[in-house]
């Protein structure tokens, strides 16, 4: 005669679940956390079943692509998508004010950072 199944055996903790699917249990918490993994707070401690457990993993699978019909593409590699370019942006800046042979005056402060950091203007 076959035995009952014990419905507490559906039931895992996070520590199972990572055993079983061979992860971090941190790892499940964050998945439990994003809803991506359905589970039951009772007090302090997560129960997940089994069977959420199983659709999780199935929902994780991936498929295989599928090719067009006709020739193999054998040790070609994929095509890419050229990058974008990278962007420039003019910036306009003022002619600086020289008095005295080259020298600035007290008030006059140049865009150069490492005159700031000399300066202590930073």
């Amino acid at each position: 005669m076959p035995r009952p199944r014990d419905p507490r055996s559906d039931l895992m903790t996070v520590e199972q679940v990572a055993d079983y699917l061979q992860l971090n249990k941190l790892t499940v918490y964050k998945y439990i956390r994003d809803g991506r993994l359905p589970a039951a707070r009772l007090g302090k401690a997560y129960r997940i079943r089994l069977a959420d457990v199983d659709a999780f993993l199935e929902a994780q699978m991936s498929r295989p692509s599928a090719r067009p019909a006709g020739r193999a593409q054998v040790g070609r590699r994929p095509v890419r998508s050229p990058r974008p370019a990278p962007r420039t942006e003019e910036i306009a800046v003022a002619p600086q004010r020289r008095e005295h042979g080259g020298v600035r005056g007290h008030g006059e402060v140049s865009i150069n950072p490492m005159e700031w950091v000399i300066r202590g203007l930073h």
